[in-house]
């Protein structure tokens, strides 16, 4: 009987889960086209609009020199904080306002332009890695919790916990240098590139969003959410936890816009709900993984690393989590 390669073993749990999502898709198609089209409609009601101008405006940031300006106002506390050039601040600043996965983009445009060491690129993206205060605040915070107050508490502490992590990454002084910043492009040039760049950029963010809606919708209608709930249940029970918020904390992980819809809508207390929320936003779900992953698989980052940096900044801002709260609830 032949045996399975190294390389066909390594591929066949993926290939099993792609099969089982279009067998899905082929018994029920009306249903999860339906949940397609619900993440591109999503998209280009909500998300588009409001990540196109920031890509866009970025990319000219970028372009005429600003990144090089922010960056040597914020070179010695960046350098002394992270052993990091001055220009990931930028980068720092620009995803703060911007979310996801504005930093990711940035430390790739960053790589290309030679900027940025593949060290620099690993060090800098454990601390720039944020949403930004339009969706905690506004989309999570007022909308969802309909708490403003919670919205703030949230992004304090999801700031704090990307600033904290990246202490964990701050390697050695020597791989802080970079090479001299690329000579300004024409203004046509610049208005061109930056168009085409932010175009395929949103374009890329949309095709994760509609495919994460079915796979979601896919996952609640298997019963796989429910179960995965039920296991993470009991040791929630045992702490004294509320089991409500194990199947938000579930999706959360898949995708963050739907799990922290589902903390809302879950019962439990606000002061319980935030930490959780607070930790899993800043782990960002697969779908917003996946989404920086692909900028930044531009800079050979590995994915298991960038699961590590975000694995870690995630308990980082649990723990700040749970202190805020204390202190505001």
């Amino acid at each position: 009987m032949p045996t399975l390669t190294k390389k066909a073993k390594k591929i066949l749990p993926l290939s099993l889960i792609i099969c089982f999502f279009i067998l899905c898709l082929v018994i029920n198609p009306e249903r999860y086209i339906e949940s397609v089209f619900s993440g591109m409609l999503l998209f280009a009601k909500n998300v588009a609009p409001a990540l196109f101008p920031f890509f866009f405006f970025t990319k000219i940031l970028t372009g005429i020199g600003a990144a090089s300006a922010l960056g040597r106002a914020l070179k010695r506390p960046i350098a002394r904080l992270y052993n990091a050039p001055g220009e990931s601040g930028y980068i720092l600043v620009m995803s703060l306002i911007s979310g996801y996965p504005i930093g990711a983009k940035l430390i790739s445009d960053f790589y290309e332009n030679g900027n940025f060491s593949e060290a620099n690129c690993k060090k800098v993206s454990s601390f720039t890695s944020t949403s930004g205060p339009l969706f905690v605040v506004g989309t999570v915070g007022t909308l969802m919790f309909s708490s403003p107050k919670a919205g703030y508490v949230l992004f304090v502490c999801h700031a704090l916990g990307a600033l904290v992590n990246g202490l964990l990454y701050r390697g050695r002084k020597s791989e802080i240098a970079l090479s001299a910043m690329p000579t300004r492009q024409s203004d046509d040039k610049l208005l061109n590139n930056s168009i085409t760049s932010s175009i395929l950029s949103v374009l890329i963010v949309g095709g994760y969003i509609a495919i994460f809606s079915m796979i979601i919708d896919i996952a609640v209608d298997a019963k796989i959410v429910d179960a995965l709930a039920f296991v993470i249940s009991k040791p929630l029970s045992w702490v004294g936890l509320p089991t409500e918020i194990a199947a938000p904390s579930i999706i959360s992980m898949i995708e963050i816009t739907r799990g922290c819809q589902a903390f809302a809508q879950c019962g439990a207390s606000i002061k319980t709900i935030l930490p959780f929320a607070a930790g899993l936003l800043s782990f960002g779900g697969l779908s917003i993984t996946l989404q920086s992953l692909t900028f930044l698989k531009n800079c050979k980052m590995k994915t298991s690393f960038y699961f590590l940096t975000k694995f870690t900044q995630a308990v980082v801002t649990f723990i700040i989590a749970l202190g805020i709260v204390e202190i505001f609830y």
